[in-house]
């Protein structure tokens, strides 16, 4: 090259300098035009790597979004599928004999006839109600009652109070009979055929001297079981006499008392009873809530009432929410 560069500034001439000028020209031309794709090349290998990392991040972000959105989307699900605890608040804890209020304690019956001889042997405190938190009750159609609610006006005088109760009792007076489950046998027959006329007063009067045929019953044979006892032993103590009516008794006595209007009378033989058939409870239950507000106690009809109206297999649910509805 250096021979080349002295051949052409010594011995060459003019026209050979000006095409070794410009075949160093084309030359430097080639080399640049080479730079410039070595150049290019390197930027485009750069830009696909740019991409490709563009592309790695975009899709690590997006599997990172869908990530947060199911762990989010699948927690909210969990929770929804918890029954909310607030909404099932726990009954709250019935009264003790002890700390019962004196308002709860049933009264004796009121002194009027035939009711007068009414005369409670023994105190029985009432079932426990367990009360329930009240709801708003929805429209809905039921059947009217089949007959009216006792002429309480009648009963207990003129009064805007006896009138007020009798046009509320007229639209929940639910009753039946015989009760639901109730076997009547050959000693109620009589009884049984007055209630199925209706003629309230003639089966209480039945059913009273029933009672008493079989308290008599009951105090001649201790009378005799005593006798024996001392002829024994002389020195044994007797056996006292308390005779028990039997819930079957008891059952329908109430219930004559709930159709005559006396609803803390009812209430009175309604907690004797001792050991109801299971068959008998709903519907005991229902009559003890319009026992309740024949006697006047309306909160405790109410939390009755809301225990009913709970019970989705309750045959008078329905019953108890329209009652919960007239009594908002």
């Amino acid at each position: 090259m250096e021979d080349y560069e002295q051949y052409l500034s010594n011995n060459a001439e003019d026209d050979e300098r000006r095409a070794a000028a410009q075949v160093m020209e084309g030359l430097a031309g080639l080399r640049l035009e080479a730079k410039l794709r070595e150049v290019a090349a390197e930027q485009a290998v750069q830009h696909r790597r740019t991409l490709w990392r563009r592309l790695l991040f975009t899709l690590a972000a997006l599997a990172f979004l869908a990530a947060v959105a199911y762990w989010f989307f699948s927690k909210n699900e969990a929770t929804s599928s918890v029954p909310p605890i607030e909404k099932q608040a726990p009954s709250a804890p019935a009264p003790s004999k002890e700390q019962a209020p004196e308002h709860d304690k049933l009264e004796k019956p009121r002194e009027k006839p035939p009711i007068a001889q009414i005369k409670p042997k023994e105190e029985v405190p009432e079932l426990p109600v367990p009360i329930f938190p009240t709801f708003a009750v929805q429209d809905e159609v039921i059947p009217e009652p089949l007959h009216a609610a006792p002429d309480l006006v009648a009963a207990r005088g003129q009064g805007e109070a006896n009138a007020a109760l009798k046009a509320l009792l007229d639209q929940l007076w639910y009753v039946d009979y015989p009760p639901f489950g109730l076997k009547i046998d050959a000693t109620y027959r009589s009884a049984d055929q007055l209630l199925q006329q209706r003629n309230f007063s003639a089966a209480y009067l039945d059913l009273e001297q029933i009672e008493q045929i079989q308290a008599d019953s009951l105090s001649r044979r201790i009378a005799r079981e005593n006798q024996k006892l001392l002829e024994k032993d002389p020195t044994a103590s007797p056996v006292a006499a308390s005779p028990m009516a039997n819930d079957t008794l008891l059952y329908l006595k109430a219930y004559c008392l709930l159709e005559m209007g006396e609803g803390q009378e009812a209430l009175f033989y309604f907690s004797r009873m001792r050991f109801p058939d299971p068959a008998w409870i709903p519907q005991l239950t229902w009559y003890r809530g319009l026992a309740l507000l024949l006697a006047d106690k309306r909160s405790e009809a109410i939390a009755l009432f809301n225990v009913i109206a709970a019970n989705a297999g309750h045959p008078y649910r329905r019953q108890a929410r329209k009652a919960l509805k007239l009594l908002q």
